[in-house]
């Protein structure tokens, strides 16, 4: 368990290494925790957070003059990273394994979009990011000034969860608050558990910046058929075609990485998302629950097969931060 987070450590801020990069190259994406003997706890509380993941403690931050509400992707130009770099700091607490996961997912931010996570200068930054583990996984939208949490609890540490977690920070909400989500779901009210309704609002087009985007339902912004479920049963039905993936915690859409480049006005790199693989998807946000330049340039000398697993006890343990575990195909 201490590879991945360990408690008993004084907690402090640091940064990424370059060992953590290197070791990047051999983390595993996804690890059933199940089979690690990690008893995922289920907790209901849902004042906390507002939208299951996203942490936002006065609204009225993200209500623009005229009223407007900015949602999917932030409209306040103030809100957005200067020059797409993210000062970041990280918990100590972390152990080797979840630092090397949460280095990969920077480095797909670094690979596809031109935005940087770029380690926090004291004399420099006064906003930035920091990561912890705290109760789940959750973040707030966009730059809200000053140290902003990002939290990453032990059961969090998969590649697609933070990368998910870390788009929040760059500036979006999640898919299905769009206007026009009616016409590619429904939404199962009578499924959805007592009060959750507010997970499921939408917004209109003078409150929602969609950048010109096609609905995705393959976004790892799009919560899954099972989000807020009081019943076991599906809360979210899809309308129409290509929704297999709906939900998916793995990688970018790349709609998403259209997005996100186009928030920052920037050209990058963008790569074709292929994930036609057995997999469980990771509830995590659907329950109310100094960085080398050259880092993209270091030699991996460790055998493709040696990949790094978290070192977990025998015995259960309950995690309480809000997430649930469902079987599901993608690619069918």
């Amino acid at each position: 368990m201490k590879d991945v987070v360990d408690r008993d450590k004084e907690d402090f801020e640091t940064f990424l290494s370059d060992d953590d990069f290197n070791n990047a190259h051999t983390a595993e994406d996804r690890v059933d925790f199940l089979k690690l003997g990690i008893k995922v706890k289920d907790d209901p509380t849902m004042s906390k957070y507002m939208e299951g993941d996203i942490a936002m403690d006065d609204p009225k931050k993200f209500v623009e003059e005229n009223n407007q509400l900015g949602r999917n992707a932030i409209k306040q130009q103030y809100r957005r990273w200067p020059s797409a770099e993210i000062p970041y700091t990280l918990s100590n607490q972390y152990g080797n394994y979840a630092r090397s996961v949460i280095a990969k997912a920077m480095k797909e931010y670094h690979d596809k979009t031109c935005v940087r996570f770029v380690p926090r200068d004291e004399r420099r930054h006064q906003d930035y990011i920091y990561i912890h583990p705290d109760d789940g996984c959750y973040s707030l939208v966009g730059k809200t000034g000053g140290r902003q949490p990002v939290s990453l609890d032990s059961g969090c540490i998969q590649l697609g969860t933070i990368v998910h977690e870390l788009m929040h920070a760059v500036g979006f909400f999640h898919e299905q608050s769009r206007q026009d989500r009616d016409t590619y779901i429904e939404i199962v009210w009578r499924n959805v558990m007592n009060g959750a309704d507010d997970q499921f609002e939408k917004y209109n087009l003078n409150v929602i910046d969609h950048l010109n985007e096609p609905y995705d339902y393959e976004s790892i912004m799009h919560y899954g058929p099972y989000a807020f479920s009081g019943s076991g049963k599906k809360t979210i039905i899809p309308r129409k075609g290509g929704a297999e993936k709906m939900g998916q915690r793995i990688a970018f859409s790349d709609g998403d990485l259209r997005k996100i480049n186009r928030l920052y006005t920037c050209n990058a790199p963008k790569s074709n998302v292929v994930n036609n693989q057995a997999s469980l998807e990771f509830f995590l946000d659907q329950r109310p629950q100094p960085m080398p330049q050259n880092n993209q340039n270091h030699v991996q000398n460790r055998p493709p097969n040696n990949q790094m697993r978290p070192q977990m006890p025998q015995q259960p343990f309950v995690t309480n931060g809000r997430w649930g575990f469902r079987p599901m195909v993608f690619g069918k």
